[in-house]
């Protein structure tokens, strides 16, 4: 019989989740590779126009993926064995892939790198989900704070903090206030008023048609990629245009969070890939298979050699390679943790169930 009190996963926002991992493959291949080798000026004209606009597409990924979060978060009820869960499966996966990849002769594994393995949140060996683990933690505490706010109060809030995050601190970043370029708990949490806001009241200021809000996003990443071309040919400095914080970056998050919000999809394909989006993450920024996929393996060196009209097509066609072959190998890992998990289960019931008899 099946649990009618399990959360329905609502595919729109599964899909979308989707999508944002594909995104942060465009990002990886871009900083971790292509830009490893080569200055993305040296490109020919169409190609560089080209490679900026995927980026100024996909710069969106970790603002959707937070927004997602609070969404969500924001009228849940907290559960430790859910920040346990994300701490061991993190774990899991670094330690696991550090084993097999010490075999292929990537760094030894010793015992410095086995204590950051089974501790790869608190060592922060990927950042996003050190940063995401303590905006987990701090979830129920920020619910009672956004709660306590009437609408009034909370859009104010969302008004101050925009004006902190993204005007004052993208135009002149102060490392004594902590948002730096987004990346980070601060930032983090300043999405998380974002996303609480829209969970409670839909929209913020206005609502628009869902297809607007698309048009919005794909307008304004032409107007990035303008603003980054315009940049590069002046000497300008480009980086900061895609950084989480940027104004532009923050708007194209919020249209294309809307426009999924509103579309209405129910699949149960959707949902079974999205449940293991995230373990593609912890593949494919693991340390040693960063190196492997952008550099060693030589396939971006390749790709940049091309410099014609096929550059794009391959670098998305690499993407794809890379993104099915971590969700791949993201299933079979999860599988083996599960099923781990599950027989500690077991036994933690059984010898919870021997100490009651003996009591």
């Amino acid at each position: 019989m099946k649990n009618e009190n399990k959360p329905i996963r609502e595919s729109n926002f599964e899909l979308l989740r989707i999508v944002s991992m594909f995104m942060i493959m465009i990002l990886h291949i871009g900083t971790h590779g292509i830009q490893k080798y080569i200055d993305t000026s040296t490109l020919s004209s169409f190609n560089e126009m080209l490679y900026h606009f995927l980026r100024s597409l996909s710069i969106i990924a970790v603002n959707i993926y937070v927004l997602i979060s609070a969404y969500f978060l924001s009228q849940s009820t907290f559960k430790l064995k859910k920040l346990v869960l994300l701490f061991v499966e993190t774990s899991f996966f670094f330690t696991l892939i550090f084993a097999i990849t010490s075999i292929f002769g990537y760094p030894d594994f010793n015992m410095t790198s086995l204590k950051e393995s089974l501790f790869a949140v608190i060592f922060g060996k990927y950042w996003f989900v050190t940063a995401y683990f303590v905006l987990f933690a701090l979830s129920p505490y920020l619910n009672k704070l956004l709660n306590a706010l009437n609408k009034r109060e909370h859009f104010k809030f969302i008004i101050i903090t925009t004006l902190i995050c993204c005007a004052w601190q993208f135009y002149y970043a102060n490392s004594s206030v902590g948002i730096g370029k987004g990346y980070g708990v601060p930032f983090f949490i300043y999405l998380y008023i974002v996303g609480a806001y829209i969970r409670k009241y839909q929209f913020i200021l206005k609502d628009f048609n869902k297809n607007l809000y698309l048009i919005s996003y794909l307008v304004l990443a032409i107007v990035n990629t303008m603003i980054v071309m315009s940049a590069a040919n002046n000497g300008g400095d480009i980086g900061r245009w895609y950084n989480y914080n940027s104004p532009i970056v923050l708007i194209m998050s919020y249209a294309l969070f809307q426009y999924f919000r509103k579309i209405h999809i129910k699949s149960t394909v959707i949902n079974s890939i999205s449940k293991y989006v995230f373990g593609i993450y912890l593949l494919h920024e693991h340390t040693n298979m960063r190196s492997f996929l952008w550099i060693d393996s030589g396939v971006v060196e390749k790709i940049i050699n091309l410099n014609n009209y096929m550059f794009i097509i391959y670098t998305l066609g690499y993407s794809i390679i890379v993104f099915v072959s971590c969700w791949l190998g993201s299933y079979i890992i999860s599988k083996v943790f599960s099923f781990i998990m599950s027989n500690i289960d077991k036994v933690l019931l059984f010898i919870k169930g021997k100490m009651k008899m003996a009591v």
